[in-house]
């Protein structure tokens, strides 16, 4: 009798089984090829190429027809299996275009994505690719950005619920074309500083571009549409010389509206 209560001790309970199943399944799943993935559920994206690897590990050729010579690019990622715990899909990703170098966390679940401790710098040739202006030859330096965004559906539950980080430039000589014309404009030392803001009931990421005395220079504003608010106050535009108005250094003098990368999108508004 002890003989047989001890065997059958030994043998692995249902539960057991159903773990193994579970693990056996999930980690199938991640030996998928990423190819197959995205040839299956985006088969004629023009923004991802040349994709390699499989879900846990890989890489891919990206590439943005932000202007008439594409902003192209690499991409690698690796999974972090522990975030399931969490509910959510996590990878550790390296991106890479020509001299610019940015690596973070990525997280996607239920509702919302987000970027966690995103670092590296942007070079000036890849910003040149998405504004058609002459930039001095200096990267933005990311520090430590994280971002959390919602994706529902309806206006109230999509937009930004947490922000942090900032972007660190040394300026330069900037010119801008306008009207057939390039103006001017040097452009001091800034700080970006991500946060999040409430406006008309909308969760709006929020850059707020302030000088190396932390003097304001500007606000940037991203609503869950992706539209862009961009505001230059009286001491930034006082840098460029042929500009002759006047008012007080904090007065917002410069409103724009458009589409976040309106190269992809088409042209903005004003």
């Amino acid at each position: 009798m002890s003989q047989a209560s001890a065997s059958s001790n030994k043998r692995p309970r249902k539960l057991w089984w159903l773990v193994g199943l579970v693990l056996f399944v999930l980690f199938a799943f991640l030996q998928m090829p990423a190819a197959w993935v995205v040839e299956k559920y985006a088969p004629d994206s023009p923004y991802v190429q040349h994709v390699s690897g499989n879900l846990w590990q890989g890489s891919a050729i990206w590439q943005l027809p932000l202007s008439a010579t594409p902003l192209t690019g690499a991409a690698t990622w690796s999974w972090q299996p522990w975030q399931l715990l969490l509910g959510k899909i996590g990878v550790d990703v390296e991106i890479s275009s020509g001299q610019t170098r940015l690596d973070g966390r990525v997280k996607m679940g239920r509702g919302s994505w987000q970027i966690n401790n995103m670092s590296g710098k942007i070079a000036p040739e890849t910003l040149a690719s998405v504004v058609d202006w002459q930039l001095p030859n200096t990267p933005i330096q990311v520090n430590a950005i994280s971002v959390q965004r919602l994706t529902g559906s309806e206006s109230s539950t999509k937009g930004f619920s947490k922000a942090d980080g900032q972007l660190t430039w040394v300026g330069g000589e900037v010119g801008y074309p306008s009207g057939g014309k390039v103006f001017y404009l040097t452009m001091p030392p800034l700080r970006a500083q991500l946060s999040v803001e409430q406006k008309n009931n909308k969760n709006l990421l929020h850059i707020n571009l302030l000088n190396n005395q932390d003097k304001r220079l500007g606000d940037l504003y991203l609503d869950g549409d992706n539209m862009l608010d961009v505001s230059l106050t009286q001491r930034l535009l006082e840098s460029m010389p042929e500009y002759k108005g006047q008012a007080p250094q904090d007065t917002p003098v410069v409103s724009v509206r458009q589409p976040l990368l309106s190269g992809l999108s088409g042209s903005g508004t004003q």
